[in-house]
């Protein structure tokens, strides 16, 4: 009985410490991304950034949005930065919900100009 309990207690405090760390790791590698980014090294802040964002990370899809719209470390896509933009402001960022509602008032990123997409964005960043 004694052991059971013992073994229910290192399960739970692993079970802990894997969940507690999933969030350093990836603040290390957001972070990682950030410094590669800032010295220039757009590659290793693609790569950095790349798995956060499939995984939902909103600044890191903002990010990628970024480089993609400039071409730094990818080549051009400005559909591939809409795509990022989008994943962005639909997990809450509210940069990206401004690029988007900027660029549907003006007609940017290859996207028509669309005053209903602009003011559904605008209400986002309200929110």
């Amino acid at each position: 009985m004694e052991r059971n309990r013992n073994i229910r207690g290192v399960i739970v405090a692993i079970s802990l410490l894997v969940g507690l760390g999933l969030p350093i790791v990836q603040a290390h590698d957001y972070n990682d991304g950030l410094i590669a980014a800032q010295s220039g090294d757009y590659n290793t802040a693609v790569m950095k950034w790349q798995p956060l964002a499939l995984q939902g990370d909103a600044m890191a899809q903002f990010n990628l949005a970024l480089l993609y719209h400039r071409g730094l470390g990818v080549g051009i896509d400005e559909a591939r930065a809409v795509h990022w933009y989008k994943m962005s402001a639909n997990n809450g960022y509210i940069k990206a919900q401004e690029f988007l509602a900027a660029a549907y008032t003006e007609g940017w990123f290859g996207l028509p100009k669309d005053r209903k997409e602009a003011n559904y964005w605008i209400q986002r960043t309200e929110q």
